[in-house]
């Protein structure tokens, strides 16, 4: 049961959060509550809606694009930006320009990254079901030469329960829901037993975010929460967010057209897909207690596509450029074989220890 508080960070926060109508391009067909029992992670399942007996992957697409705005931008720019859109219409071909550029920018600095549509998800994911603000514009930061290219796919932040919550998110495109936890799980460990990173995506929040854009006392007071070797026994909690959008084959399974209910289509994709709740938590677990972190300090977004690569390519004409050279063929996870996934369904080990620095 959550804490009733009047703490001004939580109103600061929330002033961050972007409109967000994700919940049109996105079914969720299970969650775990907030406080379920069991070993974790909360999982949470998610499916791009149809039109009748189709995916709708090009409005996805769409309304990502849209979202770069919110996404890309640090939100003084955001501000200045609807400032002079508010002026003058024209201005809004500036404010497109600008999400467009940083992502151009991105993929000529970055040639082997290949997931910026699953961290836009990410984006809109977290903001979305979790309520959490993003406190800082990573693709601004990523364009810069001097920022490094490695690092977390996004910081977001929320005041509850009388503390603050920071979630550290990793966007990840796979060609499998195992293998995607897998990715997952190693690069919430690489991050968790690397100190010094650790350190830094505190410092890139407190210096470069987007908490400057609030007004005080409340910037400071936001600010005093993510200075953790200045400000120790201010109350924290850390939760690891994976966000896997992956090629699901079960979209195959269709039902006959009719001309009766449109929506039985998305509804039976809805229960086919729910029944894996179970199995996609496991997999997420036994990669999470492999790799040395703690599930119950982790979440997992699952977002079942058809196709990665279609999504990908789609985001790319809704932005109005040419899909980048040479990434037709990425390298996204392998997929694993069908034993070593059935072997997930045994595994009910609890008690996962910590990586300590």
């Amino acid at each position: 049961m959550s804490i009733p508080d009047t703490n001004p960070l939580l109103a600061a926060l929330q002033a961050l959060l972007n409109p967000s109508t994700v919940d049109e391009h996105l079914v969720c067909a299970g969650a775990d509550a907030i406080d379920a029992l069991g070993d974790g992670p909360r999982t949470f399942l998610l499916h791009v809606r149809f039109n009748e007996d189709i995916p709708k992957i090009e409005d996805l697409a769409r309304y990502l694009w849209e979202q770069c705005f919110f996404y890309a931008l640090p939100r003084r720019r955001q501000l200045a930006l609807a400032k002079e859109a508010e002026k003058d219409p024209s201005a809004m071909l500036r404010v497109a320009k600008a999400a467009r550029d940083a992502f151009i920018t991105f993929n000529a600095k970055n040639p082997s990254r290949a997931s910026e549509v699953a961290e836009v998800l990410a984006y809109c994911v977290v903001q979305h079901y979790l309520e959490a603000s993003q406190v800082v514009a990573k693709m601004g930061l990523k364009t810069s030469s001097n920022m490094p290219v490695h690092g977390l796919d996004g910081v977001h932040a929320k005041y509850e329960n009388g503390a603050l919550t920071i979630y550290f998110l990793e966007a990840k495109l796979a060609k499998s829901a195992n293998g995607g936890a897998k990715d997952y799980a190693e690069s919430a460990s690489n991050f968790l037993s690397n100190r010094s990173q650790y350190l830094r995506e505190y410092q890139i929040v407190s210096e470069l975010g987007n908490l400057d854009a609030l007004d005080e006392p409340e910037r400071q007071l936001a600010l005093d929460h993510f200075d953790i070797l200045g400000k120790p026994k201010l109350h924290r909690r850390e939760r690891y967010i994976g966000v896997i959008c992956y090629s699901e084959k079960k979209y195959e399974d269709k039902l006959a057209v009719t001309d009766g209910a449109i929506d039985v289509h998305e509804k039976n994709f809805t229960t086919i897909y729910a029944a894996k709740h179970d199995h996609h938590r496991a997999a997420a677990f036994k990669h999470l207690k492999s790799c040395g972190a703690t599930p119950r300090k982790c979440m997992v977004f699952y977002i079942a596509v058809p196709d990665v690569n279609a999504l990908r390519e789609s985001f790319y004409q809704e932005m109005g450029v040419p899909f980048p050279a040479g990434m037709e063929d990425y390298d996204v996870p392998d997929e694993d074989g069908d034993a070593d996934v059935d072997e997930i369904e045994a595994v009910v080990t609890a008690g996962l220890e910590e990586v300590s620095n």
